[in-house]
């Protein structure tokens, strides 16, 4: 084989190879924010507990069985009268709270504990 003689080599006129960090990491940034906003939206249903669920709890509770609907919930118990000054007062009270709640027309909570196999 025959060798091809090459021009000399000037560094100083050679193209140089950058790598750029800050494109790439915006870019990562803003998939790590889609992907972190997507997975845990905020539902307006709220949970057993009171606070708000997660889309990932409700579709848990969808395949658990944890859906509770306001008109399944069992309304509160009476007073425990044991340490109560007037018990008289409280039943009276307690029943006029009764008396005075509504039925929700839709209502559902989540509940993140229920371990029942999916219902369908």
């Amino acid at each position: 084989m025959k060798r091809v003689p090459q021009p000399p080599v000037n560094p100083g006129a050679r193209a140089l190879e950058r790598h750029d960090f800050w494109p790439g990491f915006v870019a990562a940034l803003a998939g790590v924010a889609v992907v972190f906003c997507g997975a845990r939206h905020l539902t307006g249903v709220d949970t057993a507990d009171g606070s708000t669920a997660w889309e990932t709890q409700l579709v848990k509770a969808f395949s658990s069985g944890g859906v509770q609907y306001a008109s399944e919930q069992a309304p509160p118990p009476p007073p425990n009268l044991d340490n109560v000054a007037n018990p008289a007062e409280a039943l009276d009270r307690w029943a006029k709270q009764q008396a005075n709640v509504q039925p929700t027309a839709w209502k559902i909570r989540v509940d993140l504990g229920a371990k029942a196999a999916c219902p369908t």
